[in-house]
């Protein structure tokens, strides 16, 4: 099957190899990822246009180069764009959540694992710890580098910017994340790639989509 735009998984996985000291066991394990994800949304992949774009019909954003979108995520009915494979950069869109909602699916192994809501009484301090949980549930590590105001969908909101080693292969990666709490609903766009040669490449074009995002009335 083809797809307009990610690289197959040997590809994706060759371009997080040429980080120095990844062993062949966490490059295999990188193809093995990079395969199971796109197998897991196949039926899903569609190219976004440049443009406007609409998100689950409420975040309208501005697109200035093609992606490509996994509509529903990686299991997570989280619309995902990605330019180099989903493995590699993924720009993620949480999209109106509502009080009591959760940010992802709980997954029933290992048993005990917390669900992870959102509230609307939320701060940006607690949305960055909630994200933070998120994307540690899997043994990854999180850092949050620096958080501060910044306005998000014509209003006041939050950005912050954080570094993480996926558990999966050892892969660094740097992100940031915009986002606002609107009538108590959140709106949260987050960028996440590996830091040296993929994240400086992409963060500027994730960021111009963040800043053009606007809730559709």
């Amino acid at each position: 099957m083809n797809h307009p735009g990610p690289r197959n998984a040997i590809a994706e996985a060759t371009a997080l190899g040429t980080r120095p000291g990844l062993s062949r066991r966490r490059l295999g394990l990188a193809a093995l990822a990079t395969g199971a994800a796109l197998l897991a949304g196949c039926a899903a992949v569609t190219q976004v246009a440049t443009g406007d774009v609409v998100l689950r019909d409420r975040l309208v954003v501005t697109v200035d180069k093609p992606w490509n979108q996994f509509e529903r995520g990686l299991g997570d009915n989280t619309p995902v764009w990605t330019q180099d494979g989903i493995t590699v950069d993924a720009l993620r869109f949480y999209v109106g959540l509502k009080d009591g909602e959760l940010i992802a699916p709980t997954p029933s192994q290992p048993k005990g694992v917390q669900p992870l809501t959102f509230r609307s009484t939320m701060g940006a301090q607690d949305v960055a710890r909630l994200f933070e949980a998120l994307v540690a549930r899997d043994g990854s590590s999180f850092t949050l580098d620096r958080i501060e105001p910044a306005p998000f969908i014509g209003q006041n909101g939050f950005r912050f910017e954080f570094s993480s080693v996926r558990k999966a292969d050892d892969v660094r990666l740097r992100g940031q994340a915009w986002g606002a709490v609107r009538n108590g609903e959140l709106f949260l766009i987050t960028y996440t790639a590996p830091r040296l040669a993929f994240y400086p490449r992409g963060v500027a074009n994730a960021e111009a989509i963040a800043k053009s995002a606007r809730v559709r009335s």
